[in-house]
């Protein structure tokens, strides 16, 4: 395949721009997960950890055809990295640089959001731990007052042999 500069620059801003919507819709899923993770309500949750891995997937599939039209760009142009294109002497090379960037802000978003999300999962099982612990030794204590119980009345060792 031969393809112009120009062409791969317009795929690549293409994909760049489905990747962005992508990843909005992912900082929206990630809010949510915030949300219902704050209110422990845990029913919702696994609904939108399988919405995000289908846009996780999406934007795999996505970013494999910028990686291809990416690559022909460097190709064509002798480069290896994205800001060494100069934005004068190429159309829409300002705008990918401009949709990439922006991209870049939406994933630093996304981890920060994670990483809060992440921090309040493992207080909320560290939590739930603790009272499944505070429950089986209630149990435990309870099992043995009862069971030991049983055992503190004292066993009939007279028998009444009147005939």
């Amino acid at each position: 395949m031969d393809f112009s500069p120009e062409f791969c620059i317009e795929k690549t801003i293409e994909a760049s721009n489905k990747k962005y919507k992508c990843l909005q819709d992912l900082v929206l899923l990630t809010m949510a997960q915030t949300e219902a993770i704050s209110e422990e309500g845990m029913d919702g949750l696994e609904k939108l950890i399988n919405e995000k891995q289908i846009k996780i997937d999406e934007i795999n599939r996505i970013d494999e055809d910028f990686k291809m039209y990416f690559n022909f760009l460097k190709q064509k142009l002798g480069i290896n990295r994205l800001d060494e294109i100069d934005a004068s002497q190429l159309k829409g090379a300002k705008e990918l640089k401009q949709i990439t960037g922006q991209i870049m802000e939406l994933l630093d978003e996304i981890n920060k959001l994670e990483k809060q999300n992440y921090a309040k999962a493992k207080s909320l099982m560290d939590e739930f731990g603790a009272k499944l612990r505070q429950i089986r030794e209630g149990k435990k204590l309870n099992d043995t007052y009862y069971n030991s119980g049983a055992s503190l009345t004292p066993p009939a060792y007279f028998l009444d042999k009147k005939k």
